[in-house]
């Protein structure tokens, strides 16, 4: 049997070395797939190993393939990625992110939820099957990418530009999941980031009839477009957990960091998550109509840039049978009611699907992912694993 208490050792030296994304101000990837590829090359001399390195500023972003090949029709490729956020407010910190922590059945640090807990319970299935090989019905594969919480173009879509998967090949991403893991999910919203900038005129806080104060007309045109864009895209589908779409302003860039100074330009976003009945190209030209439209009223400039964009996916026809295969695993082993949902956007699992290849996103997380004092349980990393292994033997 593949010894657990390996994993969990492993699983806290990986959490070890900080891997924050540089869009974060972190490091990247670099140390911890290093890591990862010296320990699972230990393994077995059949894996079979690729790389595929990407550069963003001068930073590597490594992307790990090992693929356990036994000559099956079919491989079932576990994706996960090495990245994470960074740890915000330390003070909000019961324990130290860059150090894992284990009390009971939770382990404590940045990344143990997100991605961690599916990278370890990917690589215990790996693992699983090397050492008893007689018992696959396809081969198995683990992909450990870079870069997936700031849009992926240093990790999976870089991969998928540079490597052929076959179509018999299925997909299961372990990042996205529910307590109880009675939710599989198989769709996802499309996905947009837009950054908006108001050029004004800076001028003396005291003289405001010298300037045009950016700030209070970014936050003008701010609220016409998330009216607008709610009422214009109002359907609803049940099938996803947030059945609407969704467009909120979050980041702000002020153009000032002095009290006295009007500001003559300042950037807003939108974090945009947006049903698959609606085209992001639709709802951008929506945007730009707005601002177009507040230039004219305003005798200002609006910019527009698209920050992020993945748009919305979902599995080929033949995919049904995989997740109902999927789904029947999960029952048997949980004993609970499952079924199939679409979520707001954002994981691997889109790229996948948006290259015709069958994929499915589940997990078992307390949804602790982003927060301080993130933790998985480790009860969950074994039990998710375990469910892989079922899954693969039948």
């Amino acid at each position: 049997m593949t010894d657990k208490s390996y994993f969990i050792d492993l699983y806290s030296r990986m959490i070890e070395i900080n891997s924050v994304n540089p869009s974060g101000g972190g490091r990247g990837e670099a140390e911890r797939a290093e890591f990862l590829k010296k320990e699972v090359l230990k393994w077995s001399k059949d894996i079979k190993f690729e790389e595929y390195v990407a550069e963003s500023d001068g930073i590597k972003r490594p992307n790990l393939l090992f693929l356990f090949d036994k000559g099956k029709e079919k491989t079932v490729w576990f994706v996960a990625h090495m990245d994470t956020v960074s740890e915000g407010d330390l003070t909000l910190w019961k324990y130290p992110p860059f150090k894992a922590t284990i009390e009971g059945d939770r382990i404590y640090g940045r990344g143990t939820c997100d991605n961690g807990q599916g990278a370890i319970s990917s690589l215990f299935t790996l693992k699983y099957f090397i050492d008893h090989p007689d018992e696959m019905k396809s081969n198995v594969g683990v992909i450990m990418v870079s870069d997936e919480e700031a849009g992926s173009k240093y990790g999976i879509d870089f991969v998928l530009k540079k490597r052929k998967f076959s179509k018999n090949d299925k997909f299961i991403v372990p990042d996205f999941g529910t307590p109880d893991g009675s939710s599989v999910e198989v769709a996802e919203k499309g996905l947009a980031w837009l950054k908006i900038t108001v050029v004004g005129k800076q001028c003396h806080a005291s003289t405001p009839d010298a300037g045009k104060n950016a700030h209070r007309l970014a936050r003008e045109l701010e609220m016409r477009i998330d009216n607008n864009l709610h009422s214009t895209y109002n359907a609803s589908d049940p099938e996803f957990t947030v059945p609407v779409s969704t467009f909120e302003p979050t980041k702000v860039e002020p153009g000032t960091s002095s009290v006295n100074i009007i500001p003559g330009k300042e950037s807003f976003y939108f974090d945009m998550r947006i049903l698959p009945k609606y085209k992001l190209d639709d709802v951008f030209g929506t945007v730009k109509k707005i601002a177009n439209q507040f230039e004219k009223e305003k005798s200002v400039e609006v910019k527009i840039d698209v920050v992020n964009r993945a748009d919305p996916s979902s599995n080929t026809p033949e995919g049904k049978q995989f997740v109902q295969k999927f789904i029947e695993s999960v029952k048997k082993l949980r004993g609970i009611e499952v079924k199939s949902v679409g979520i707001g956007g954002g994981t691997c699992g889109a790229f996948f699907r948006n290259k015709g290849l069958d994929t499915i996103v589940w997990g078992t997380l307390d949804e602790t992912e982003h927060m301080p004092n993130e933790y998985a349980k480790l009860s969950n990393v074994f039990g998710d694993a375990d469910v892989f292994i079922d899954f693969i033997k039948n």
